[in-house]
Formats: C-alpha cells, sequence, structure tokens
C-alpha cells in the first residue's frame, strides 16, 4: 500500500509503502469477476488498517521464522500505473528507468504497470530458488490466464487455460510419443518363454539351490502339471490360485497354469490364513497350487494341487494350445484396499508382454546372463523377476529362503551365482550397501534396478561409490499399470542434485494433471495418470471402484481407451522428465510395500470393542517410520487391550501392515469441521508397542540384547521374554539389530536367526552356542569369492566378544552404562 495518509507526510522525500498482507477465499470454484468482487472487498477492509506497520503484524501473529524467508507470505502480488507521465524540462531529455537493487524481499514478487497503452507483465525472483526460464515461463502463463479470464469472465478460474496451444501440445502428445508397435505383437506372455525353449532346449534357465534346470526340462515340468490343472477345470477365462514359497515348482506352475488359458493368482504363503481366505473369496479360483493342507478351511473346498507331487497317469509333455484373444488375463495380483479387503488388479498378456522385452533390450540380457527372484510372491515386482528372464533366455536365479529380509544372502547368492541383474527397495540397496561384503558382488552385477521407495540423493551418491561400475535404473509404476511404466538411467553420474522417475516406458503414457483432467504445466504438482497397453482391465469383481480409478482417456484417439488415476503426486522439469512429489491420498509405503491407511483403520474397527480407529504414519526418529493405532473403545462392549487389538490386525493383514503400537483413547481430538484432527493425534506420546508382561534380563548377553533392542526400537525398556516383533520390530530393523549385536559381541550374526530366535532369551540362548564358519560354497560346490579382509574382520569380532560382553553389564528401566 503506497499512501501518504498524515498531513505531516506529504512534504518528506522518499517511498512511503507499508505491505499488506491479503487473505482471500476461493472456495467453491470462483469466476473471474468473482474473485475481482472478493478481492476488492478485501482490500477495502485492509485499508482501514494500512498504517498498521507490517512489523507490528508479524509481532501479533508470530509465525514459524526461518532465515531467508519473509515471514506470513513469501509471494508479493503488486499493481501499479505508470504515474509520472511526461518530463519536460529545458535542454535535458529525461527517460524513465528500471533500477533494481539486486536483492529480492519475497521468493516471487509478480508486478503489472498500467502504461496507458496497455499492462506489462514484470516479476523479481530468488535466483537460488528459480532460473529465469522458470519465470519467464510463469508469466507467460499468467498471462494467457488473465487474457482467458478477460475473455470469460465467468468461467471458473481453475478451468481457464494457461498453456498455449504449443506448449499443451508438447505437454500431452510429444512427451507421451512412445509408440513401439513391434512389442504390441499378438501372443501370451508364456509364449515368450516357449519361444527360448524352441531356440536352445538346454539352456539353463533356472537355479534353485544347488538344482539346476535347463529351458527343456521347465518346459516339459510346466507341460505335465498344465494337463492336471486342466482336468481340475483351469482353461481361458479361469483364475488359478498358487500358494508355493520361492522355488522350482512356483516357477513351473505359473508357467503351468498359463500353459492352460488360465490366470494365476498370487497367494503369498506369509500372509495371515484370514487375508488368503478372503482372497480366494474374491479371486474364485477353479484349482490352487500348494503343497499345503489341501482340506485347510481357507480353500473352500477347492481342488488343491501339489504340483511336486509325480503324477504318472499324465505323461504327456507337450505343449497345449489354448485360444487367447486380445486381452486375455495373465495375472490378478491383490494390492491394498481401502474398504479393508484386498483388491485385484486384472493384467493381461499385451500388458506384461510389451514391458519384458523392451526391459531385456534395455538391459542388453543375454543367454547365460543371470537374473535374481527374490521378492515375495504376493509383490508384483516378483512377475517381473520370474519371467524377464525366461522370456530372453537368460538364467533365472532363486534366492534362498528369508533372503529378501537378509542383505548378506542377498550379496552372497549374487556372488555365488554371478547375477547381473537385481531389483531392490531403497531401504534394501541401503542396507546391502552398509555391508563388507558388496564388493564381492561387484563383477557381476551390471544392473541394479530400484523402485517402489523414492530414491534419494544421498543413497545414490553411496550407491556410485560402492558400486561405480553398475547401472541405476529408477522405475516407477503402481500394480495397476503392470509394474512399471517409467524408469530414468544412471550411468557413471556420480552426484545428482535430484532423483527423477524418468518418462513414459515404450506404449505407455504419463499425464500429470490437475482435477478435471487438465495439463498442468512444468514445475506445477498434480496427480500422476497412467494410459496405454498396461494399464489393468480394472478390478476383479468390483466395478465401483474400477469406475472410480479408471476412467475414459480424453487424450488418446484409440477407443475405449482408459486412464489410472494413482493418486500420486508428480511434476514435469522442463524437458519433460518427471518427479514423484508422494501420494495425494492416504496410501502410504513402508519397506517398499504399498499400505492402504484406510484398509488397516477398516481391518481394525471390525473388532467389537471397536468404536472407531484411526491409523497414522509416524516417524518418531530419521528413517524409522511405523504405523501407529488409535482406537475409541465401543461403549456397550467390554474393554479390550491394545495387544488383543494388535493380535486381531495380525491374522487380517500382512505383516508389514500390522500397526507397531496400538492405544485405546477416551476421545478423538476435532479439527472445528467435526474431522478427527490427524495432526493432534500425531503430537501424541508415542506409545510403548505392545509387549508380554516385564521379566528383566538375567545374564550379561541377555543384558546385552536387550540394550541394543531398546537402542534400535526406541523403547524404555525390553525383558527378556520379550518379542522382537511385538515391540514393533520389522524385517528392516532386524538388519540394525544384527549390526549392533556383531559390533558389541564381535562374531557374526545370521538376520534369519532374529525371525527364529525372536525373543531376548531365545537369541541370547543362541548366541551363547560357539559360532559356525560362514558358508562361501557356490550351489555347485565350488568356492565363491568373499570381501577383502571378511576373514580377518571375524576374527577381530571374535576377539573382542568379551571385552563387549562386558563393557555393556546393566539394562532396566530405559537407562544403560
Amino acid at each position: 500500500m503506497i499512501n501518504r495518509d498524515a498531513p505531516e507526510l506529504r512534504d518528506l522525500v522518499g517511498n512511503f509503502g507499508n505491505s499488506i498482507v491479503l487473505r482471500i477465499d476461493v472456495a467453491g470454484r470462483p469466476g473471474f469477476r468473482e474473485v475481482l468482487r472478493r478481492v476488492r472487498a478485501e482490500c477495502l477492509a485492509a485499508y482501514q488498517h494500512q498504517s498498521t506497520p507490517f512489523d507490528r503484524v508479524v509481532e501479533a501473529v508470530r509465525p514459524h521464522r526461518s532465515a531467508g524467508h519473509t515471514p506470513l507470505a513469501d509471494t508479493m502480488f503488486s499493481s501499479r500505473t505508470s504515474g509520472i507521465g511526461a518530463l519536460d524540462l529545458p535542454g535535458i531529455e529525461a527517460r524513465e528507468l528500471s533500477v533494481h537493487n539486486g536483492t529480492a524481499r519475497f521468493d516471487l514478487a509478480v508486478e503489472t504497470v498500467d502504461t496507458g497503452s496497455g499492462t506489462e507483465l514484470g516479476a523479481t525472483y530468488r535466483t537460488e530458488l528459480y532460473t529465469p526460464e522458470t519465470v519467464q515461463r510463469l508469466l507467460q502463463h499468467l498471462e494467457r490466464l488473465l487474457t482467458a479470464a478477460a475473455e470469460h469472465p465467468d468461467t471458473p478460474v481453475d478451468e481457464l487455460p494457461m498453456l498455449s496451444d504449443e506448449e499443451w501440445h508438447r505437454i500431452v502428445h510429444g512427451w507421451n510419443a512412445t509408440a513401439r508397435p513391434e512389442l504390441l505383437a499378438p501372443g501370451t506372455l508364456h509364449g515368450l518363454f516357449e519361444d527360448r525353449v524352441r531356440s536352445d532346449p538346454e539352456a539353463e534357465a533356472l537355479v534353485d539351490g544347488r538344482h539346476r534346470w535347463t529351458y527343456g526340462q521347465l518346459d516339459a515340468a510346466a507341460n505335465r502339471l498344465a494337463h492336471r490343472l486342466a482336468r481340475a477345470g483351469a482353461g481361458p477365462d479361469r483364475l488359478v490360485g498358487v500358494h508355493l514359497e520361492r522355488s522350482a515348482a512356483l516357477v513351473v506352475g505359473l508357467l503351468a497354469t498359463l500353459k492352460t488359458g488360465a490366470a494365476f493368482v498370487p497367494l503369498e504363503p506369509s500372509w495371515p490364513t484370514r487375508r488368503i481366505a478372503e482372497v480366494v473369496a474374491d479371486a474364485a479360483p477353479v484349482a490352487v497350487l500348494s503343497r499345503a493342507e489341501p482340506s485347510a478351511p481357507h480353500w473352500s473346498g477347492i481342488p488343491v494341487l501339489d504340483p511336486t507331487e509325480d503324477d504318472r497317469a499324465t505323461p504327456q509333455d507337450g505343449d497345449r494350445a489354448p485360444v487367447h484373444q486380445p486381452g486375455t488375463l495373465a495375472y490378478v495380483i491383490h494390492t491394498s484396499g481401502s474398504t479393508g479387503r484386498p483388491k485385484g488388479a486384472m493384467i493381461s498378456h499385451a500388458a506384461i508382454r510389451n514391458r519384458l522385452p523392451w526391459q531385456a533390450q534395455l538391459l542388453a540380457l543375454q543367454p547365460g546372463d543371470a537374473v535374481l527372484h527374490k521378492a515375495p510372491l504376493g509383490f508384483d515386482i516378483s512377475v517381473n523377476e520370474i519371467f524377464l528372464p525366461l522370456s530372453c533366455g537368460a538364467r533365472l536365479v532363486l534366492a534362498p529362503p528369508g533372503a529378501d529380509k537378509d542383505p548378506d544372502a542377498l550379496i552372497a547368492v549374487t556372488a555365488a551365482e554371478r547375477v547381473n541383474f537385481v531389483y531392490v527397495t531403497s531401504t534394501m540397496l541401503d542396507a546391502m550397501l552398509e555391508r563388507p561384503g558388496i564388493e564381492a558382488a561387484a563383477p557381476s552385477l551390471h544392473h541394479v534396478w530400484c523402485g517402489g521407495e523414492v530414491l534419494t540423493p544421498e543413497l545414490f551418491a553411496r550407491f556410485r561409490e560402492r558400486l561405480p561400475d553398475s547401472t541405476m535404473y529408477h522405475g516407477y509404476g503402481p500394480a495397476e499399470a503392470t509394474i512399471g511404466v517409467s524408469c530414468e538411467v544412471y550411468r557413471g553420474e556420480s552426484r545428482r542434485t535430484g532423483v527423477t522417475i524418468g518418462t513414459p516406458n515404450p506404449n505407455t503414457r504419463i499425464h500429470v494433471l490437475a482435477p478435471g483432467l487438465r495439463p498442468v504445466p512444468p514445475g506445477v504438482p498434480g496427480e500422476i495418470h497412467i494410459g496405454g497397453v498396461q494399464v489393468a482391465s480394472g478390478y476383479l469383481g468390483d466395478s465401483r471402484r474400477t469406475a472410480d480409478r479408471f476412467v475414459p482417456d480424453p487424450f488418446a484417439t484409440e477407443p475405449g481407451a482408459r486412464l489410472y488415476a494413482t493418486g500420486d503426486l508428480g511434476r514435469y522439469r522442463p524437458d519433460g522428465v518427471i518427479e514423484f512429489l508422494g501420494r495425494a491420498d492416504r496410501q502410504i509405503k513402508i519397506r517398499g510395500y504399498r499400505i492402504e491407511l484406510d484398509e488397516v483403520e477398516a481391518v481394525l474397527g471390525r473388532h467389537r470393542a471397536v468404536r472407531q480407529a484411526v491409523v497414522l504414519l509416524r516417524e518418531d526418529s530419521p528413517g524409522a517410520g511405523h504405523l501407529a493405532a488409535y482406537c475409541l473403545a465401543a461403549a456397550d462392549r467390554p474393554a479390550t487391550q491394545e495387544t488383543e487389538l494388535r493380535d486381531f490386525a495380525a491374522e487380517r493383514l500382512p505383516e508389514y501392515a500390522v500397526p507397531h503400537s496400538v492405544q485405546i483413547l477416551p476421545e478423538f481430538p476435532l479439527m472445528p469441521s467435526g474431522k478427527v484432527d490427524r495432526a493432534a493425534l500425531a503430537e501424541l506420546p508415542a506409545a510403548v508397542p505392545v509387549a508380554a508382561p516385564y521379566l528383566a534380563p538375567r545374564d550379561g548377553l541377555e543384558r546385552v540384547v536387550a540394550g541394543v533392542w531398546a537402542e534400535v526400537l526406541g523403547v524404555p525398556r525390553v525383558g527378556a521374554r520379550d518379542n522382537f516383533f511385538d515391540l514393533g520390530g520389522h524385517s528392516l530393523l532386524t538388519l540394525r539389530v544384527q549390526a549392533a549385536l556383531e559390533r558389541e559381541l564381535g562374531r557374526s550374526i545370521r538376520v534369519v536367526d532374529l525371525f527364529s530366535h525372536p525373543t531376548v532369551s531365545d537369541l541370547a540362548r543362541l548366541l551363547d552356542t560357539p559360532e559356525s564358519p560362514p558358508d562361501h560354497s557356490r550351489p555347485d560346490g565350488t568356492p565363491a569369492p568373499t570381501a577383502t579382509g571378511q576373514e580377518a574382520r571375524v576374527e577381530r569380532r571374535r576377539a573382542a566378544r568379551g571385552r563387549a560382553a562386558a563393557r555393556r553389564t546393566s539394562h532396566g528401566g530405559g537407562s544403560r552404562t
């Protein structure tokens, strides 16, 4: 506000200006005419206080302050007239000059100047935040917006265009010019494998521990099982459940299912029985492949076939040839659902066939190269891990049981089998890079695909330091879009200021859209929508959720095309590369697993003693994100304990989705709107995770274990009977425990031992036994390479064992010495 409202100021020289902070209500999607009316009313009301110094306002409001930022607002808009007019001085030529002192009070200040013949737009900005190109583009968008507002003053402002026709076409079509017709040739997923069988049936296809299979052997076994499945009712438009641990039998079972024309439905063996029952009820498979008890109630009378049984009545091992139509399903993968029940994304043969040959070409995989399979079957990347090598003639190497949680085991099998390609989450990559043996895997590990979580620049720098000759691939894509739809390739760079998810893969499209499916300019956040051949057919048996997430594609030329609304936020860089910004809804990821917070709340809400449940992601210490549940007890039900609620959730949810802690509250904090104030819940003191009745550690070794657990889990005390996982531990925290105990005790510890001995007393008893030498042999009996100096480190740890135990001798009540 520039004015001289006091008589004593009128003859003083200088600029008398005061900043007025305005809060404009733009609710209700008003048009530009209505916005102007609201701005006018707000300005007139603010003029009554125009003499109040800005610093007094800041003092009264007391906002959060930080160096380098203006309080209350970081953006300024000003409008003025040139006002000076012609300056006529005898013998002097005068003209107006624009003078700038080289500083910026605000992050961005936009100014309009009415020159009489038109309006000029200008901006002042912080150069550490904006480039000249970004600001120039912003002013062009503002000019386009104001022009459209003048032409259509009653159109809602959020519908007015900012993009020029040329820019719109570049963003919508130019950045999605991904056509690769050769990848769309008719065929099936297993057809890619059968092509390799015909090409070289004696080539090694599968490594499962000490057992090795050729392509011909694997194909014959799958054909025999396919005939058995067909007799059980498997065929086109049918589903077959696959409930098998990572093994050769699993691979045979998947291939056999596809050969019948049916689609497979993963039933992860580690899931709780109730979740398996829910997926079985949702999918209604005609048969299940499993080694579990056929009479188990969750099979509901469905035929259960053990793929390891030798069916002597079915000697046929030739290919079956069912008819596959375009769009025939290959598999149905169930993901977390907001209603408390999992939802099955239906993926076609065309979708997965589009991805695999492209990926094999990108990685330059050759026959004899090795790809590691370690992901749980219920995780969609397992499909990629299994079928990528089998589609291009490479070797599929199965990680041993438990290796998906154990970085040492992953490194060992990678080194022993000379694995060329692994897929890992950022969390597991971080753990692997911390291990002293990672150099042993480096000679063969040419490709590391990182996905499922955000890859930070810091982690990338460490990756480049530890594995300088490996190439990093940062992928993005939900299960509803067939594993992945974009990829950024990092070859040779040592550092990145930011890590992106790249550009769309072949025959896929990615749009960053505002509400109403409107493309946004570069730099503006929007919801990521995915189109193209890899989009799922929808959710199995759920037309409502399918219609909500799979919407007509307004940008496509092919009839019936749809976009999948991911719920992820992203933005374009000026070159079309996409940055991932997180979730727009309440779906989160922990340790690479996608979790619908609404699903966890719905499951807890089914308990008879719970009236309402709220689940939040808490991070009480850096890198230790976990789920915290808050419950209101039902008034007409008997009281319940937190342990009962956590057990109830554990019976119905995967391990990674079970709340770390549960609190029963008398009431929830509410916002003025009456909604639960989730931010206030997050401010409550962290609950002590559910644990067994306390029994103090009884000897020095138990006290060491208890002390390490307390430090890693962030709990005040740990007793001898306490279970690591009941206290909120999970697979990735076991890595911290492993490293800490190795430092304290001077001996090597296997991660799998932490799972099989989850209480303090059990683990201490195990650690009190003599240490076995590490097994560095390959499955074929030949020695595997070891990291330089590994044996010496083990000996030093053994020598330090006694000193560590003596140094750490007391623990209880949250204190340690």
